[in-house]
């Protein structure tokens, strides 16, 4: 797994430009906190692909209600003007989702 770093060149790496991965960082952090780690995965971190939704698995440190993930997933939707397709998590858990998406996914 790899870790984007902010400073990094990130077009080229996952299909999504800088100031979109600065809008998912800040919408991960106004609506689920400062405690969420996310991973991009799916048909934006393959860079043979075209198009595609955006897919964040996003774990958080305390349990999160339904609203707040609409919020987010809206959010992301409005800053990204793309699909999103939003999979949360509480940090720790073990889902065959959170294992893909680690194991062939950037955090971002």
């Amino acid at each position: 797994m790899q870790r984007m770093q902010p400073s990094q060149p990130t077009a080229s790496i996952a299909r999504l430009s800088y100031p979109q991965l600065t809008a998912v960082r800040s919408c991960l952090r106004r609506d689920l906190g400062e405690g969420a780690r996310a991973w991009l995965f799916g048909s934006r971190v393959d860079l043979q692909r075209r198009g595609g939704d955006v897919d964040l698995y996003v774990e958080t440190p305390r349990p999160t209600s339904l609203r707040d993930e609409l919020l987010c997933k809206l959010h992301l939707k409005e800053a990204l003007d793309l699909p999103v397709d939003l999979i949360l998590a509480q940090a720790g858990s073990q889902t065959p989702i959170g294992t893909i998406a680690k194991s062939t996914g950037l955090e971002l």
